[in-house]
C-alpha cells in the first residue's frame, strides 16, 4: 500500500458512530475520530479503550489520523462539557471525565506498541494533549497547536500541564525547577495557538525530533513509516519523577506576572492554579511523580468548573467564539 489518503478509505477493523479503527497494513492500525472537529466524545474514548486492548495482539503500531479539513482535534466539546456540568453531580462528572481521558492517554503512552500522531489543522486542548502522549508526532507545517484552556478559566486536565513540564525538564535537566516551571507556565497561561508546526516545536508542544511535513496529504504515509521504524526493540516509556519548586516556586512565578495590568482577577486566579500544578502543589520542594501532577490537574479542573466567573467564560465562548475578559 502506498497511498493512505483519505484514511477513511482504508479497511475498517472496528468502530462506532464517533470513531473508527482502520487497517494500514503490516500490523499498523489508524485510529480515526469523526466527531465534529474530532472532539473527544465518550464514544471516541470507548473505541480508544477497545483499541488499546488489542495493542500487541496483532497490532504492531498505531497511528492517530483523520481526514477533517480543519482539525486534527479540537479537544473536549464545550457543549457536551456544559451539558455534563449542568446534570446532577456535574462537577463530579467533569472530574470523572478528566480522569478517564487522562487514564486513556496514559495507557496509550504505556502501550506495548509505538503510537504516532499525524497532526494537521488545529490540535487544541485535548487534541494537543493526545499527540503529546504519542511516541512521536508527524505534523503538517501549518498546524495550529495549543493549550488554550486558561482563556476560558480552565486548565488542561488530560496530562497537558504534566507532559509540557516533563518536556522542559528533559530538555534542560540542570535548570532550576522554578525556571522550568516558568517555561511551561508561559504557553499554558497565554493559551497561545502556534502559527505553525515550527512555533509549536519552539513552545515544547512538539518535540525537537518530531517530523514537520510540507504536504498535508503525506501525513498518514509518513506517520505509518515512522510508526514502523519504532517497532524493532520498542519499549514504552516508564513513569518519571520530576523536580518541583513547591509553593515558594509558585509564588516566584506569580510575582513575575504581578505587574501585568492586562490580567483580570479571574486570570490571576487561574494563573495561581497553573503555577501550583507545575510546582507540585502543597507538597513542598523536592521530587514529584508524574502521577502527582496528573492528580493535581484533575482536582483543579473539577474545582474551576464550580466557579461562576469560569462558567461565564465558557458560556461566552460558546455564544460568541471569543474570550470573556472578566
Amino acid at each position: 500500500m502506498t497511498d493512505f489518503h483519505p484514511v477513511s478509505d482504508l479497511p475498517v477493523l472496528s468502530g462506532n458512530a464517533m470513531a473508527s479503527l482502520h487497517d494500514m497494513g503490516d500490523g499498523v492500525v489508524c485510529f480515526r475520530a469523526h466527531t465534529k472537529m474530532n472532539t473527544f466524545d465518550p464514544g471516541v474514548f470507548d473505541l480508544l479503550e477497545d483499541t488499546l486492548d488489542r495493542a500487541g495482539a496483532g497490532v504492531r503500531a498505531m497511528v492517530l489520523a483523520n481526514d477533517d479539513p480543519k482539525a486534527f482535534s479540537a479537544g473536549a466539546d464545550l457543549t457536551f462539557f456544559t451539558r455534563m456540568l449542568d446534570s446532577p453531580g456535574g462537577p463530579e462528572k467533569i472530574g470523572a471525565y478528566g480522569r478517564r481521558g487522562q487514564g486513556l492517554f496514559q495507557r496509550m503512552r504505556r502501550a506495548p506498541v509505538p503510537v504516532v500522531a499525524a497532526v494537521h489543522g488545529f490540535a487544541l486542548g485535548g487534541g494537543c494533549e493526545v499527540q503529546m502522549h504519542a511516541d512521536a508526532s508527524v505534523a503538517h507545517a501549518g498546524a495550529g497547536i495549543g493549550l488554550p484552556e486558561a482563556g476560558i478559566g480552565l486548565v488542561p486536565g488530560w496530562g497537558g500541564c504534566t507532559r509540557l513540564y516533563a518536556r522542559m525538564v528533559q530538555a534542560d535537566p540542570t535548570a532550576s525547577p522554578v525556571d522550568l516551571a516558568r517555561r511551561a507556565f508561559g504557553p499554558l497561561m497565554s493559551g497561545r495557538v502556534s502559527s505553525g508546526a515550527a512555533e509549536a516545536r519552539a513552545m515544547g508542544l512538539l518535540r525537537a525530533g518530531d517530523v514537520i511535513v510540507a504536504d498535508r496529504a503525506d501525513l498518514p504515509r509518513i506517520a505509518r513509516e515512522r510508526a514502523l521504524s519504532l517497532v524493532p526493540g520498542y519499549a514504552p516509556p516508564g513513569p518519571v519523577s520530576l523536580p518541583v519548586a513547591g509553593q515558594a516556586g509558585a509564588a516566584e512565578i506569580l510575582d513575575g506576572i504581578g505587574a501585568d495590568d492586562t490580567l483580570t482577577d479571574t486570570d490571576r486566579a487561574v494563573a495561581g492554579k497553573l503555577a501550583a500544578i507545575l510546582t507540585g502543589g502543597a507538597r513542598g520542594q523536592g521530587v514529584a511523580m508524574e502521577a502527582d501532577l496528573l492528580a493535581l490537574e484533575v482536582e483543579t479542573l473539577a474545582e474551576l468548573v464550580t466557579w461562576p466567573q469560569v462558567r461565564a467564560r465558557v458560556d461566552h465562548m460558546l455564544a460568541t467564539g471569543q474570550r470573556l475578559r472578566n
